[in-house]
C-alpha cells in the first residue's frame, strides 16, 4: 500500500510540472481577459488578476528552467533558455499593458501613454531576445542569417521607435485633442491607403507617416523572424515541421502585407488585409511560440556542433 501511494503521489508531483508547461502555450492570449478586469470589475480586480498572473508564469517558467537537460544540467543553464524566454516576456509585457486599454486613441491621453509604455517595454525585451538569440546563434555556428535578421530587425526597430516617440510628444505637447478629431481615418491603414479626402492637414500627414513607420517596422520584423528561423533549424534547434510553419507563415506575412498595400487602392479587403496584419501584435504573437518552444530541453541533433541527442546517444552505447 504505501508502494503504491508513493507511487501515486510521484505520479501527482510529475503532473504539476506538465500542467504548468502546457500553461505556457496559453498565457499569451490570458492576458487580454486579465487586461479586460479592470473595465468588467475595476482597478482593484486588474491588480489581483495581474499578480495571479505573473505567480503562474513564473511558475511555469520555473518549472521548465528546472527540467533537466544535455549532460544533466537544466533548461536554465542550456544556449536557448535566456534567448527564449525573452521572446516570450516580451509579448506578455505588451499586452498586460496595452489590452487594458484597448485601441489606443489620443482621445484619452492617460491611456494612450500607457498602451505606448507597454508596446515600448514589451518590443525592448523582444528585440533583446533576437539580439541574445543572434549570439547563441553565432556561438553555435550560424552566422549570416542571424546578422541579417537582426540587421532588418535593428533597423525595424529604429523607425518604431520615432513612432512611439511621437506619441509621446502628441501628448506632451497638448496635441492629443487634434490627433484624436482625424485618428480615425488618416491613422488606420485601411482607410489612408485607400486615399483621404481632399488636401490633408499636417496632423493628417504626420500620422500617416508615423504609421507606416510601423508598417516597415512590422514588415522587417516578419522578415527577420523567418532569417532566424532558418538559423535555428540549421543549428537543430527547432524541428523542422514546427519551423518550417513559422518560416512559410512570415513570408507569406510579409507577402500579403505588400499585396495588401499595392492593392489597397482598388480593393477594400487589400487595405483591410494591410491593416489587420501590420497591427504590432501580429509581431509578438509568433516569437512567442518559439520562445516557449527555446525554453525547452533540447532533444534533437545539434546541426552546428555535432552534438547527439543524450537519449539517442544511450540507445547507440547500449
Amino acid at each position: 500500500m504505501m508502494a503504491r501511494s508513493g507511487s501515486s503521489g510521484e505520479r501527482e508531483r510529475g503532473m504539476a510540472p506538465q500542467l504548468l508547461r502546457a500553461y505556457l502555450w496559453i498565457a499569451l492570449f490570458l492576458t487580454i481577459p486579465v487586461g479586460l478586469l479592470r473595465d468588467a470589475a475595476g482597478t482593484g480586480a486588474l491588480l489581483c488578476g495581474y499578480a495571479a498572473f505573473l505567480a503562474l508564469t513564473a511558475a511555469a517558467i520555473f518549472a521548465v528552467g528546472a527540467e533537466k537537460a544535455g549532460q544533466g544540467g537544466t533548461v536554465r543553464e542550456g544556449a536557448t533558455f535566456l534567448p527564449g524566454l525573452l521572446l516570450a516576456v516580451g509579448p506578455l509585457v505588451l499586452l498586460l499593458g496595452a489590452s487594458v486599454t484597448g485601441e489606443p486613441t489620443a482621445s484619452l491621453p492617460g491611456d494612450y501613454v500607457l498602451n505606448t509604455t507597454a508596446i515600448l517595454l514589451g518590443s525592448v525585451i523582444l528585440i533583446g531576445g533576437f539580439l541574445t538569440l543572434a549570439e547563441r546563434l553565432w556561438e553555435a555556428g550560424q552566422r549570416l542569417l542571424p546578422m541579417l535578421g537582426l540587421a532588418g530587425l535593428l533597423v525595424g526597430a529604429a523607425v518604431w521607435l520615432a513612432n512611439l516617440v511621437f506619441r509621446y510628444a502628441i501628448v506632451a505637447s497638448g496635441a492629443a485633442g487634434l490627433q484624436a478629431r482625424v485618428e480615425a481615418r488618416a491613422w488606420v491603414a485601411h482607410e489612408y491607403l485607400r486615399g483621404l479626402e481632399g488636401p490633408p492637414s499636417w496632423m493628417e500627414l504626420l500620422l500617416v507617416w508615423t504609421d507606416m513607420l510601423q508598417i516597415t517596422f512590422v514588415l522587417l520584423s516578419y522578415l527577420s523572424a523567418a532569417a532566424f528561423g532558418v538559423a535555428m533549424v540549421r543549428a537543430g534547434w527547432l524541428g523542422r515541421l514546427g519551423s518550417g510553419l513559422f518560416i512559410s507563415l512570415n513570408v507569406a506575412l510579409t507577402v500579403m502585407v505588400l499585396a495588401g498595400i499595392i492593392l489597397a487602392d482598388v480593393s477594400v479587403v487589400a487595405a483591410w488585409t494591410a491593416y489587420i496584419l501590420t497591427i504590432p501584435f501580429m509581431v509578438f504573437i509568433m516569437p512567442y511560440f518559439v520562445g516557449v518552444a527555446l525554453m525547452r530541453p533540447l532533444r534533437r541533433k545539434s546541426a552546428a556542433r555535432g552534438q547527439r541527442d543524450p537519449v539517442i546517444e544511450s540507445v547507440l552505447l547500449r
